[in-house]
């Protein structure tokens, strides 16, 4: 395995990798108690169900707006068009609707398709994008405002400097991983109880969730970071007005720095609204900068952004919440490894999030108690065939903005996502678990496709400051289902993010069109100058086969329904074994295994028309471990088939049992993939020891929870991954065992070509 160089030292008196000191304590976090939750929702000790009542007219009258703005309070207005991606010529976005249409009699069921009790949002459709032609060479016209990804300036994005040099830097002068401007503080700041802010129009107790940060892209003519910040308005200030953001950099003129930008409804449900502040922030030549903001003269917060000539430096993680059977006092609650990567931004700050995943476990929805009279119907096909009730449909929309007010406002991650912007993709437990893997009448039903359509609009609204109507004009690409990303890191690497749920069927994960559309996005909008490309799906693709467990609940399939005791291995909702949908779920699934590798072969091809190193970078599987595809040519950075896996899992869940990581390991052999050459895969022996520094035997995968960290390093050209895998399995926060930090285990990502 390759060596990196040493980074550079932290200042005196900083431990380079954390250890929970140098982060403020949390102030108490009232607003998200502001709607009661169902019982079985947030675990032990919630109150009994308690959510304000629905509209009266729920559901609404056909073609009425589900969002209607409150007396006096002008219609959310047609959004600028921001520097985003355009479509290829002939690529269709998603309707100016919140929720398609019904699937068809037949064939694959999409995610989301409402019900009849269900309508959908009246917004007018954004206005279209100026368009001039591209520049010599690209294939495709992109507004007239962005400089897309083939045609950066000059200056920014140039060749690694003589010397050693990073990117942009100064001919000879070597690129500091993190150089902030003299004086910056890094610290990170205290999340104040969103309830406190004052100002004009909104008062104390205005907001219910938020602040929320979100990375959207780099804009590389102007040289802007483009993102956005959510607030959720509490009911009681619908006829308050818009409120306002104020941003500053920091600069000498501080009050003449001050920027400010007034918040768009793009949503409301219950007359809470959703605010969104678009930001298109200046980046520095070479630095990053600090950017403070506050809400109508709030409380201060503050995140950072990379300078022009700076790769971003970025965390990923996922399985953000714990399973329904999982004893969340006996880990600690969710709290430990966050509290671990919070000290790490606050002696080197993160530029980005990337969640890969079940950001929030959504599995609680099926113990509401309105919803145990569809449940309570014993026969499967009768339950399949019933149409959603409207009392259903509430309670699921109830159910849903609860969650995600509470999970998203609450405890360490809560301040996270105040300070540090987000780059997010859902996987199933965002909607259920195993939702897109179900069997086609299963995902087809009227009830399911409510719960499909009603989770998909506040994913969308709370994970991604957007609507289906506006997505495309707030970085997202689509084939006509589902949200994808296509985004820069930075001068280095890009980041396909691919959405794998919203299209996948038992036998399909993403189509093909929507497989050309990302093709036809990589080959024509990465920026001049890129060295890696990370692919972020929320399953591995590199993974120990199960196709024998497969093939085994397969053959029992619903016979286990019959036989007395074994309901707690069948699914409630259709009788098939518990395990089937999480087998499915897999790349390496047999349903999967053609799509798969075909698009590892034309990720192969990419890699080494462009001489872009491909990593992938993944979770879901709630272990720690590190995939490999190669050709075995040497040195590596010759070889465009070398491709790693990331696979970084929980940060909150419980890990498998010693027994699943024994028959992983097990099941763990050398593949071959007969694609543009012979290429090898396997998992890389990355967990010699354990944290103990006791020796292990199974040194693959990594049973204990983890998050992860990426970032350019300009001496090599590659990337540095490390694996965060916490110290002491469980234990209250506070106690021994539960506040012991983290272990690193890193790896190299070496560059491709010269």
């Amino acid at each position: 395995m390759y060596n990196p160089p040493n980074p550079p030292p932290p200042p005196p008196g900083q431990n380079p990798y954390g250890g929970g000191g140098g982060y403020p304590p949390t102030n108490p976090s009232a607003p998200y108690h502001a709607y009661p939750v169902s019982s079985g929702s947030f675990g032990p000790g919630s109150p009994a169900t308690a959510y304000p009542t629905h509209s009266p007219s729920f559901p609404p009258a056909p073609g009425a707006p589900m969002y209607a703005p409150p007396p006096g309070m002008p219609a959310p207005p047609a959004p600028q068009p921001p520097a985003g991606y355009p479509a290829p010529p002939g690529s269709p976005y998603p309707a100016s609707s919140a929720y398609p249409g019904a699937p068809p009699a037949s064939g694959p069921a999409p995610m989301y398709a409402p019900p009849a009790s269900v309508t959908a949002q009246n917004y007018p459709a954004p206005a279209s994008p100026a368009i001039s032609a591209g520049p010599p060479g690209s294939a495709y016209p992109y507004p007239a405002t962005h400089a897309p990804y083939g045609a950066p300036p000059p200056s920014p994005y140039g060749t690694a400097a003589p010397g050693g040099g990073g990117y942009g830097a100064p001919p000879g002068a070597a690129a500091p991983m993190y150089a902030p401007p003299p004086g910056m503080a890094t610290g990170y700041p205290g999340q104040h109880a969103v309830g406190g802010l004052v100002g004009a129009g909104l008062g104390s107790g205005s907001f219910q969730c938020g602040p929320l940060l979100r990375y959207q892209n780099l804009d590389l003519r102007s040289g802007s970071w483009l993102g956005s910040v959510l607030m959720v308005s509490t009911p009681s200030v619908v006829d308050q007005g818009a409120p306002v953001l104020t941003w500053s950099d920091g600069g000498q003129q501080h009050q003449q720095s001050q920027q400010k930008v007034t918040g768009q409804a793009i949503d409301g449900y219950q007359q809470s609204i959703f605010w969104r502040f678009s930001l298109a922030i200046p980046q520095d030549p070479h630095v990053t900068k600090r950017i403070t903001y506050s809400i109508n003269g709030g409380p201060q917060y503050w995140f950072f952004i990379p300078g022009r000539s700076e790769s971003f430096r970025w965390m990923f993680y996922s399985c953000n919440g714990f399973s329904l059977a999982t004893d969340s006092v006996a880990f600690g609650g969710p709290n430990p490894l966050w509290d671990d990567f919070l000290a790490k931004h606050t002696q080197r700050p993160f530029h980005v999030m990337i969640g890969g995943g079940d950001q929030l476990y959504c599995d609680a929805l099926l113990n509401e108690p309105i919803l145990q009279d569809w449940l309570r119907i014993a026969d499967v096909d009768e339950r399949e065939r019933v149409q959603c009730r409207p009392e259903w449909a509430q309670c699921i929309e109830r159910y849903y903005f609860n969650r995600y007010c509470s999970w998203f406002s609450q405890g360490t991650y809560g301040k996270a996502l105040a300070a540090i912007p987000t780059v997010n993709m859902w996987d199933d437990h965002d909607t259920i678990d195993g939702y897109g893997s179900y069997r086609h009448s299963t995902q087809a039903s009227p009830v399911m496709r409510t719960i499909g359509a009603v989770s998909r609009r506040f994913y969308l609204l709370f994970q991604h400051h957007t609507t289906p109507a506006l997505a495309p004009h707030h970085g997202f690409f689509s084939s006509g289902v589902g949200e994808n990303i296509l985004t820069s890191l930075g001068p280095s690497t890009s980041a396909l993010v691919l959405d794998c749920r919203s299209e996948r069927t038992k036998n399909m994960i993403c189509s093909a069109s929507t497989y050309d559309l990302a093709f036809a996005k990589l080959y024509n909008e990465i920026p001049v100058g890129t060295r890696h490309l990370l692919v972020v799906l929320g399953v591995p693709i590199a993974y120990p086969r199960l196709v024998f467990m497969e093939n085994l609940m397969g053959s029992i399939g619903s016979a286990l329904g019959a036989v007395t005791g074994a309901k707690k291995v069948v699914n409630r909702l259709n009788g098939e074994p518990e395990l089937l949908d999480d087998m499915i779920d897999h790349w390496t699934a047999s349903q999967h295994k053609q799509e798969r590798n075909k698009f590892i072969v034309r990720l192969q091809h990419f890699a080494a028309d462009r001489n872009i190193r491909v990593t992938f970078v993944s979770g879901d599987v709630h272990c720690a471990g590190v995939g490999r595809f190669t050709a075995r040519t040497e040195p590596q950075e010759h070889d465009p088939h070398l491709m790693y896996q990331l696979i970084s899992s929980a940060i909150v869940n419980e890990p498998p049992p010693a027994g699943v990581i024994r028959l992983l390991h097990f099941q763990d052999k050398v593949h071959e993939l007969d694609g543009r050459v012979k290429t090898y895969e396997d998992m890389f022996p990355l967990f010699k020891t354990d944290v103990d520094g006791k020796a292990l035997e199974l040194d693959r995968l990594m049973p204990r929870r983890n998050y992860s960290q990426g970032e350019f390093n300009p001496q090599t050209g590659g990337i540095d991954i490390t694996l965060f895998v916490e110290n002491v399995r469980g234990g209250p926060e506070g106690t021994p065992g539960g506040d012991r930090g983290t272990k690193p285990y890193s790896i190299h990502v070496p560059r491709l070509g010269n």
